[in-house]
């Protein structure tokens, strides 16, 4: 796969992610091979990483301020692994900050 095929791929995860549709994800990755597959995964935290960068700058913070509202999510994900009753797509993100 080369760089722009493996950015259409990511670009089209990205919509079935928004789109809620993981299913639909996991039909576009399922005939890719693992290495290209590995590809898209990192070209997805590249963008992610992008993301909670841009959000933390608009409120006046940087990297810093990014990489700890990062580890306070996996922090609240990993507090609410074995809480009773969690609805399955409670995960806190960007809109939880």
């Amino acid at each position: 796969m080369d760089a722009y095929e493996c950015d259409r791929t990511t670009m089209a995860v990205v919509a079935t992610a928004l789109a809620d549709d993981g299913e639909a994800a996991a039909e576009l990755l399922a005939p890719l091979e693992t290495r290209d597959v590995c590809r898209v995964a990192v070209r997805l935290a590249a963008m992610a990483a992008d993301a909670l960068l841009a959000a933390a700058e608009a409120e006046g913070g940087g990297r810093e301020e990014a990489l700890a509202r990062w580890q306070a999510c996996i922090l609240a994900h990993e507090a609410g692994r074995g809480e009773a009753g969690r609805e399955e797509d409670a995960e806190p993100g960007p809109e939880s900050w």
